[in-house]
C-alpha cells in the first residue's frame, strides 16, 4: 500500500509539508498512543498560514482500493490551539499508517 504517495496526491505540496512535520513530532515523541491529542509549537507570524493548510489536511480524504476491497479514512480527527500551541489528532487508521 503506498500511503505516502496517495497522501501527496490527495494535499497541496504546502500541506504534505506539514504533514511530515506532524508525524514526525509525533514518531519522535515515541508515545505508543499515536491517536491521543498532540501539540506542536507555532511561531506567531505562521499561525494563518499553519491554519489554512491544517484545514487541507483534515478535509482530505485518502482512498485506498483493490480489486474487491477499499477503505477510505480522513488523515487528523481533530486541530485547534491549546495554551498557544497547534494542537492536533490523528485518526486511528492514519495513526495505525505511522506505526507500520
Amino acid at each position: 500500500m503506498q500511503i505516502n504517495r496517495l497522501v501527496e496526491e490527495a494535499l497541496g505540496e504546502s500541506a504534505v509539508e506539514l504533514l511530515n512535520v506532524l508525524a514526525a513530532h509525533v514518531l519522535a515523541a515515541g508515545d505508543a498512543n499515536r491517536t491521543g491529542m498532540q501539540s506542536l509549537p507555532v511561531e506567531p507570524d505562521d499561525w494563518n498560514t499553519t491554519m489554512f493548510l491544517m484545514r487541507e489536511i483534515f478535509e482530505a480524504e485518502i482512498l485506498v482500493s483493490g480489486d474487491d476491497e477499499w477503505v477510505s479514512f480522513r488523515i487528523l480527527q481533530s486541530f485547534g490551539v491549546n495554551h498557544g500551541r497547534l494542537a492536533f489528532q490523528f485518526t486511528p487508521t492514519f495513526a495505525q499508517a505511522l506505526s507500520g
